[in-house]
């Protein structure tokens, strides 16, 4: 992808026009440029910043503050730079809550045009741009369920208080194990070629058509103040809660007052969230806090949990969502920051050995915790505290409006007033008092009060903004109430969108920056299908080649009529390939052909002119293989793919793409089974290996020799192996209603490592796509495991129940039998080392498939809830739901 820096001479580079112009590179802008990357969009990403921080961009964010005070330095909240305000954030993620999106009497101006279960999918999506554990997770007992913890002690009268929790994001190509994500670091090895990212671009404004209907270009200045116009069908103001009202407010030259603001609702409405201590806690007592109020590491993810007001009290006082959580001022002589820094060879080295040793006893104590209960370390403490944070009451004269001075392009800066009200100093005193009340029923130290909080005062000036500037072009159904509609666009504008936490109506008590995200992934959806709406912009969803069919590049499928064949035929047609389909059932002239598909006849096990079948063709998607007969397997999975290999060089075939199997892993010792883990012995079978009936362990076998003869045959063509987990069609998920009683009680506790095979398809193209369009090196053979392990709900048991919730049928109510029995049912069936690990106690990360730039396109919420709803219509009409056609049963790693 192009990178464009107007620092570096770079200007008589910058496009002149594109589909679509994102205006900032924090998690809003850069999630957009992912999501839309591979498509045909011609996309620009305007950031005003760099790669590094620089003096000249932090004066750009200066402000005129008039109202409540406000954290002084810019940089602690605003960051110009690549990845916006990632860059200094926190890294703590939740979704808001159900009442968060209501309509609430006691809350003026509250209600979204849409409920957290519209955002479900769109949350789980959101884990892999922030490297979360999952999208979502219960807060309840079954958190500690989920973590195979117990439950720390008794839980709170849930009438009043209700667990809340939150998750650390996780940049995964980080070499510090819980480096948050930093959204500008690997963006741009992260989009493809139809992305180009201009790094020290000022947007001074949007400028409209005449009519002042629809947009049409954005004027941007570079550092040396030269002025450049951009034109572009659609722009997504992705800068802030402070900067997107003042950009929209400062764009007055065709329409006055600003555009969207014809009601003058730009700019109002100003929340950020209130943050500070609301009592204290004796330090002593750090070890009974942390275990029901501490940071917890959940397959290498950490999470914190804490306490929020319950929606029903919230409903009957009056109250604002607010929430606590146990606050950590860690003390000078730490051992474990001594450690960090002897590791680091900063300075003081005799002094941290000095303090290693004098607290020798609080490090093994925090091995045991780490290695073994799986927590965050204990910490040396200079004090414990209550902390709390608060939604604010949405207020029409809380701003963000023009301040008569202006910065050095000449625009006006932004002017804030920030109004904070009673009811914030309210909700958070009773919840604190709520604490103190509920702590002997959990089982916890009781907290001191602060003295406002005990006086029913106001809360002190010590709380001040967290960088959660939100509101200020509020989301409505009307633009009576609101400046944006449900899909982020400004009401009275076509093609100009918003996106960030200044759309949302309320700010809910938890940061924003997953709902950001979620939103963000919502709106690339909307943007795309508004495109293939548009005739003269055809839109594939991660197709970065798809030009007229007459010249679209000719693509070879094998297995063409199997489970993940038959859709990956299907999606190319709809994304503009020429198709090449083999099978080896169906004879040649039984099927339509024409320019879109033509259909061949090749059995892999005879010989065939694997010369003539790649012929013409610039990509090979090889997915055809033997799973049912292990005497045919070596010959089909090995030898065949070895064959198609060396033909696919001969004829400079530009990308091939196979499909392999995470059973090529076997039995791990170690449970995780990445990329670089070890794998099955390939030229002979090693029963040790693998819990697994011959057949499968064949399989993997085989399929490992197949990406052998790939590697072995490589020269001048681009490999891809994908290693899908379990891959499944709705109908197959339903079909563990078939399975026998004993199965699905025994093995209700198993991780399924579904993969949803319209997401299988899609990782295959866009995988080619990305080949073709000269990622890797030639004759490279990049190799990606295709997984979903980190869906919040992986367990058969986790379907098996809301199946039963939604259908009523029996079948899918099994008693629960611990996994104990399970796995000594399969160590008595295959005799195997206990040192090893039977597949469904395995996982299979995908975080280099994500490093790469992929992102789900469905996900297994999406499959559930597809399975669910098929479910509900089964039991609504009172007949057996409609299969999927080609539908058959999943294949297992045992």
């Amino acid at each position: 992808m192009p990178m464009l820096d107007l620092h570096n001479g770079d200007a008589p580079s910058v496009p002149a026009d594109c589909d679509v112009c994102l205006v900032g590179s924090g998690p809003a802008g850069s999630t957009l440029a992912r999501e839309l990357s591979g498509t045909r969009l011609r996309v620009v990403l305007l950031e005003s910043g760099t790669t590094a921080r620089s003096e000249a961009a932090d004066a750009l964010n200066a402000v005129e503050n008039i109202g409540y005070p406000r954290t002084p330095d810019q940089w602690a909240v605003r960051n110009r730079i690549l990845g916006g305000s990632s860059h200094t954030w926190g890294g703590r993620c939740a979704p808001f809550d159900a009442e968060d999106l209501e309509k609430r009497s006691w809350v003026p101006g509250s209600g979204w045009p849409m409920s957290i279960a519209d955002l479900d999918v769109y949350l789980d999506r959101s884990a892999a741009h922030l490297g979360l554990a999952a999208g979502r997770w219960p807060s309840d007992a079954r958190f500690w369920a989920a973590s195979r913890r117990e439950v720390p002690g008794p839980m709170p009268d849930a009438r009043l208080l209700q667990p809340a929790l939150w998750q650390y994001s996780r940049d995964t190509a980080e070499t510090y194990l819980y480096e948050y994500m930093r959204f500008g670091r690997h963006l741009t090895d992260q989009v493809g070629v139809n992305i180009t990212v201009i790094t020290g671009a000022t947007v001074l404004r949007v400028d409209p058509v005449p009519s002042g209907r629809a947009v049409r270009s954005v004027v941007f200045a570079g550092p040396d103040g030269q002025r450049r116009t951009l034109r572009a069908r659609t722009v997504v103001l992705c800068s802030g809660g402070i900067e997107n009202p003042r950009l929209l407010l400062t764009s007055n030259a065709i329409v006055p007052g600003g555009l969207g603001n014809d009601r003058d609702l730009v700019g109002r409405y100003f929340m950020d969230h209130l943050r500070g201590s609301v009592a204290t806690f004796s330090i002593a007592d750090a070890a009974r806090l942390q275990r029901r109020l501490g940071r917890y590491n959940v397959r290498g993810h950490l999470f914190r949990a804490g306490l929020r007001l319950s929606p029903e009290l919230q409903r009957s006082e009056g109250l604002l969502n607010a929430a606590v959580w146990l606050g950590e001022d860690v003390a000078a002589d730490d051992p474990w920051n001594a450690l960090r820094r002897l590791r680091g060879g900063e300075p003081r080295s005799m002094a941290d050995l000095g303090i290693v040793a004098t607290h020798a006893r609080l490090v093994v104590r925090g091995l045991a915790d780490y290695f073994v209960a799986r927590n965050g370390v204990p910490r040396r403490y200079a004090a414990l505290t209550l902390d709390g944070m608060c939604e604010q009451r949405p207020d029409r004269d809380s701003r963000v409006g023009l301040s008569e001075r202006e910065d050095r392009f000449g625009v006006r800066l932004p002017q804030i007033d920030w109004r904070v009200h009673p009811d914030e100093s309210r909700s958070l005193r009773r919840l604190a008092r709520l604490v103190a009340d509920e702590s002997a029923r959990m089982a916890l130290p009781a907290p001191i009060l602060a003295d406002w909080v005990r006086e029913g005062g106001d809360m002190p000036a010590t709380f001040r903004d967290v960088a959660h500037p939100t509101g200020t072009t509020r989301m409505a159904e009307s633009p009576t109430n609101g400046v944006v509609d449900a899909n982020c666009r400004v009401h009275s504008i076509e093609g100009l969108y918003v996106a960030g936490s200044s759309v949302f109506p309320t700010a809910s008590h938890c940061n924003p920056t997953q709902m950001i995200v979620a939103l963000a992934i919502r709106l690339a959806d909307h943007l795309k299908g508004e495109a293939e709406r548009r005739s003269d912009t055809p839109v594939l969803t991660d197709s970065r080649l798809s030009p007229a069919r007459a010249t679209a590049p000719r693509v070879l499928v094998t297995g063409a009529t199997g489970r993940i064949g038959r859709v990956v035929v299907a999606d190319l047609i709809e994304r503009g390939y020429r198709v090449r389909a083999t099978t080896s059932k169906v004879p040649p002239g039984s099927r339509t052909e024409d320019d879109t598909i033509a259909w061949r006849r090749f059995d892999l096990q005879e010989a065939g002119d694997y010369d003539d079948l790649v012929k013409d063709c610039q990509a090979v998607l090889h997915i055809a293989a033997e799973m049912a007969e292990p005497t045919r397997m070596e010959m089909a999975n090995v030898t065949a793919t070895g064959l198609l290999a060396a033909a696919a060089e001969r004829a400079g075939v530009t990308a091939f793409c196979y499909t392999s199997s995470v059973a090529v892993y076997g039995s791990g010792v170690e449970r995780t089974a990445a990329e670089d883990s070890p794998v099955l012995t390939a030229d002979r079978d090693v029963p040790t290996e693998y819990w697994a009936v011959d057949q499968t362990r064949a399989y993997g076998r085989t399929k490992l020799g197949g990406e052998g003869a790939l590697r072995r045959a490589a020269r001048s063509v681009r490999y891809v192996v994908l290693r899908p987990a379990v891959v499944v069609s709705v109908a197959q998920i339903i079909e563990i209603r078939e399975w026998s009683r004993v199965k699905r009680a025994l093995t209700a506790h198993r991780h399924a490592h579904h993969v949803y095979v319209g997401d299988v398809s899609d990782a295959i193209i866009w995988s080619m796509a990305r080949a073709l369009a000269g990622a890797g090196a030639p004759g490279s053979v990049e190799t990606f495991n295709l997984s979903e392990d980190d869906f919040g709900e992986p367990t058969h048991a986790d379907f098996l129940r809301k199946a039963f919730a939604a259908s009523g049928d029996r079948r899918f109510r099994v008693p629960a039998v611990p996994w104990i029995v399970d796995w000594l049912r399969d160590f008595l069936r295959f005799r195997r080392s206990p040192l090893r690990h039977p597949g469904w106690r395995m996982r299979f990360p995908n975080e280099r498939l994500l490093a790469a730039g992929y992102r789900f396109r469905f996900g297994m919420a999406h499959a559930h809830a597809a399975a669910l709803a098929a479910l509900r219509d089964e039991a609504t009409l009172h007949r057996p739901a409609r299969a999927e056609p080609f539908a058959s049963k999943p294949s297992t790693v045992e």
